[in-house]
């Protein structure tokens, strides 16, 4: 079973076409958990309304610290074998998506992933990852694109809620870091992803991608360090140049170079 959790605020403009798009999969084995962060408008009404044909769709309205606080709800109250976080503005790519990935031959995978379309500019992204491009290139991976066994959350955790906009791409990091989880990429549109929402205008707000540049300098480009061995590398060849041992080695190759020359004509 595949459990759909979809966190929702004042939704009500866009929460329908998201709830068509999972009622119309040609997959049928699928719960829908939408939690909602007490909506004022009609967001609670509309998934109401679905609830009535789909007995399938669980609503919780309450207060939460945020997107990913409501996703760690979901987990919690989740019972698929496999978990899909979808935004309320955003949509399948097609009716058998989910037909798609849950072939028998990928169940045996802790992670599927695949593609998103941009909704505004029609962009593919991002193809297949690695935890290089994850890190060092910072291209995330958007959880519309991405299926999760139960069992990853038991390995890795939840979603930190200390990034109230990429705690799903430190969640992915962690799982690419972890070599126990098998991943799978896909090379398919899995969802119409809506790029003006809060990640894509707020693109660092929360300071990831300024801890993970410095992480990556720390590691990789420790510019003092590097300019220290440079200068140490420098004077050991400089001390080695004056010392009666390099000076003997030269003039004993001379007359070896006139013999590799004589050769070698």
């Amino acid at each position: 079973m595949v459990s759909i959790i979809i966190p929702t605020f004042n939704s009500a403009s866009t929460i329908r076409a998201a709830l068509e798009s999972i009622v119309n999969q040609t997959y049928k084995n699928i719960e829908i958990l939408v939690l909602d962060n007490i909506s004022k408008d009609d967001t609670c009404n509309i998934v109401n309304e679905f609830i009535e044909k789909f007995p399938n769709i669980i609503l919780l309205s309450e207060k939460d610290r945020g997107v990913y606080d409501a996703m760690n709800k979901g987990i919690q109250l989740s019972k698929g074998d496999f978990l899909y976080f979808m935004g309320s503005d955003d949509v399948f790519y097609a009716n058998d998506t989910l037909d798609l990935i849950f072939t028998k031959e990928n169940l045996s995978y802790d992670i599927i992933y695949g593609n998103v379309e941009f909704k505004k500019s029609k962009k593919i992204y991002s193809g297949e990852s690695s935890l290089s491009k994850l890190m060092e290139s910072q291209i995330s991976i958007c959880h519309q694109a991405i299926f999760y066994s139960k069992r990853t959350f038991n390995i890795i955790g939840n979603y930190n809620l200390k990034y109230f906009i990429h705690a799903d791409y430190d969640f992915n990091i962690r799982c690419f870091k972890n070599e126990e989880l098998k991943i799978k990429y896909i090379n398919i549109i899995i969802a119409i992803f809506n790029e003006a929402g809060l990640s894509g205008v707020n693109s660092n707000a929360d300071g990831f991608h300024t801890e993970l540049t410095e992480f990556n300098l720390s590691q990789n480009y420790n510019i003092i360090g590097l300019f220290e061995e440079n200068k140490k590398l420098k004077n050991e060849l400089n001390n080695i140049s004056k010392s009666k041992e390099f000076k003997i080695g030269t003039l004993l190759l001379k007359p070896l170079k006139k013999i590799k020359k004589l050769i070698f004509k």
